[in-house]
């Protein structure tokens, strides 16, 4: 589905508080709409200046404005916020765009204003509930963001979100034409020879009849990783891979010079991911269930793990956890305590992770491809009136 040839390609200016490098939910949403016949550009914030300030990945433009800062900074990163939204408010202005798409809610109130000065169509795409993720700030904060962000949500041509149960929510909140594009993956692109897989075991260390577990994300403190690892150490059945930078990145290296069938692979890219999980025969997920942005976690490592067609095993909470159980593809732990973890990695064998996997495969190609949510983005953007 693409624009129609006898149309000027419709320009989108995309707007995005980190440095594309890249992000793969922006990532496969733009080339997406670039496919499509759409000129897109985006805006982003380069905290570190480690990337080019302008350069063309798969035919999208990719600006990125310059503001000194770090992650996790808390409510003082709002200055810092300003700042980006100020020099990229006057970039914003001197570009020809039809529609503003704004990522996540720490670019809305930008894409707000752009939009209405402009006079062209708005486009919000909730990554995750903003409110929900910031749980730690003070109230009147947190009341200050729900406002502003019911209030421009209302107002926006089209509200995208990651799944129904965050669609939903948004709508109680007043959102109107809301879709789900989830985090949904292309199952070819987690498609290796089987001698390159046997040979990439070999050279990590997997021991044959070794079931292998795979957990490459953000090492948070939320992830449950200090769990994993001593379920994991003492089974010599089991081969644990992590990958990622966070919190508990250093705690996975001490594990990996510990135990001979621990490996940590530090910070796998993007473009890697895939090929470590069509590695491994079991999906981890370790999250918080307190964490409030947990209700309505859908995240990415699901729909890997369906994509490759492997075993997922994770908590009770969400799109991830009413997923597992409806297409019945891993286990739904009842909790995240070593003991449990421990023993549901003991009674999966070979054969029920075999089986498992079949159902991720099925419910990746009929209802959980990227091709759908492609598909989905596309109509709703030409859906946008003129």
């Amino acid at each position: 589905m693409t624009v129609s040839d006898n149309s000027t390609p419709r320009k989108v200016l995309m707007l995005l508080s980190n440095a594309f490098d890249p992000d793969p939910r922006v990532h496969r949403e733009a080339k997406a709409l670039v496919d499509a016949g759409y000129e897109v550009t985006i805006l982003g914030w380069d905290r570190d200046r480690k990337s080019a300030s302008q350069e063309v990945v798969d035919g999208i433009t990719v600006e990125r404005i310059y503001v000194d800062s770090t992650h996790g900074r808390g409510s003082s990163q709002m200055f810092f916020l300003f700042m980006f939204w100020f020099k990229a408010f006057f970039a914003g202005l001197g570009k020809s765009f039809d529609v503003v798409h704004a990522h996540d809610f720490d670019t809305l109130p930008l894409g707000f204003l752009l939009a209405k000065i402009k006079g062209r169509k708005l486009v919000y795409d909730s990554h995750e509930s903003y409110v929900d993720m910031v749980h730690w700030l003070p109230d009147w904060y947190r009341n200050t963001i729900m406002f502003v962000e019911n209030f421009m949500m209302k107002r926006a041509d089209l509200v995208i979100t990651v799944g129904d149960i965050l669609r939903e929510y948004l709508e109680s909140r007043g959102a109107n034409n809301v879709c789900v594009v989830g985090n949904w993956q292309d199952p070819e692109k987690f498609v290796f020879a089987d001698e390159l897989i046997a040979a990439e075991r070999d050279r990590l260390g997997v021991q044959p009849g070794q079931k292998v577990i795979a957990f490459i994300a953000n090492l948070g403190a939320e992830r449950k990783i200090p769990e994993l690892i001593e379920a994991v150490s003492s089974l010599k059945d089991c081969f644990l891979i992590l990958g990622g930078n966070g919190a508990s990145a250093a705690l996975a290296q001490e594990a990996a010079d510990t135990y001979e069938n621990i490996v940590y692979l530090g910070y796998v890219p993007s473009s890697k991911v895939p090929f470590y999980t069509a590695v491994a025969d079991i999906i981890f997920y370790g999250f918080d269930p307190d964490n409030p942005n947990a209700r309505f976690s859908a995240p990415n490592k699901l729909f890997e793990c369906l994509a490759a067609g492997k075993a997922m095993i994770t908590g009770n909470f969400g799109e991830i956890g009413r997923i597992v159980r409806e297409k019945e593809c891993g286990v739904v732990l009842k909790g995240y305590d070593v003991a449990t973890i421990k023993n549901t990695f003991s009674e999966l064998d070979s054969k029920n992770a075999s089986e498992y996997g079949k159902k991720s495969a099925d419910a990746a190609v009929s209802l959980y491809c990227w091709k759908q949510a492609e598909k989905r983005l596309i109509e709703k953007y030409i859906g946008l009136p003129e």
